[in-house]
């Protein structure tokens, strides 16, 4: 099996039921088999690179932003003006709900991480707080920030270890999105509060889905957050690009958790 996600490139041949694209085309998108010169995508998840884009920032959108779009606006029912708390938020899939969220005008934005997540670089992205994990009573200071109500939605990453934090850190009637769990499966949660503030707790995955899910999913974000790639206002963050042949090197790197973005292989 040939590993690989994220593509972008040039359209070199198309199936029969294919009307949408044509030999020539640049596409980006997610797929399998993308460790490699040629790979195949299915048009119904394959979008246009905005007009201004590198194949590098295309093959840094094509999952992670479509992922934190679902996350923070499907599931977690985020519109203008709300508030969010990012478990997580030098992850991939964290930078870009950050971002999504303050292009589509949240309130505020508070994210969580550890002591090397490059505070400074999330500020730069509109990041409003950053709390330390293992340092800071996040619940504390979460109602702290948002003047006792909570957060409207938390979009979390880390799992197990912050779920009952999660649950006090929410508003009434406020949504808790699960994408990740880096810091283990298994943790407690207290129904009573669940219940008592009508609590949604949702997780979401690519990997039960249907074809026709993902298209929809696709299509959704396309929707919301395409215009703001094109516009300028939204620019995926890479951090390193490797050669094909350096694959096993650029997995390392990102194994130590020292980079903030996306780390890509050319072909």
């Amino acid at each position: 099996m040939i590993a690989g996600l994220e593509m972008s490139g040039d359209v070199i041949a198309v199936g029969a039921a294919v009307s949408e694209f044509k030999i020539g085309d640049k596409v980006m998108g997610m797929t399998t088999g993308a460790y490699a010169e040629l790979a195949t995508i299915d048009h119904r998840v394959a979008l246009r690179l905005p007009p201004t884009f590198t194949y590098d920032q295309a093959t840094a959108v094509a999952t992670v932003y479509p992922t934190a779009h679902n996350a923070l606006v499907t599931n977690g029912q985020f519109s203008s003006g709300k508030t969010v708390l990012i478990q997580g938020v030098a992850s991939a899939v964290g930078i870009a709900a950050l971002q999504i969220a303050k292009a589509m005008g949240a309130k505020r934005v508070i994210g969580t991480g550890r002591p090397n997540a490059k505070a400074d670089r999330l500020a730069e992205l509109g990041l409003d707080r950053f709390l330390i994990n293992g340092q800071h009573d996040i619940p504390t200071e979460v109602l702290k920030v948002t003047d006792g109500r909570g957060v409207d939605v938390v979009v979390d990453m880390v799992g197990g270890p912050v779920i009952s934090d999660n649950l006090e850190c929410v508003a009434l009637g406020g949504r808790i999105v699960n994408v990740g769990w880096v810091g283990g499966t298994k943790g407690e949660i207290d129904l009573d509060t669940l219940a008592k503030k009508r609590i949604s707790l949702v997780g979401v995955s690519f990997r039960t889905r249907t074809i026709e899910q993902k298209t929809a999913l696709f299509a959704e974000f396309a929707r919301d957050v395409y215009p703001f790639f094109v516009s300028g206002a939204l620019v995926p963050v890479i951090a390193a690009t490797y050669p094909l042949s350096e694959a096993l090197t650029a997995q390392d790197a990102m194994a130590e958790d020292k980079h903030f973005g996306k780390i890509l292989l050319h072909p």
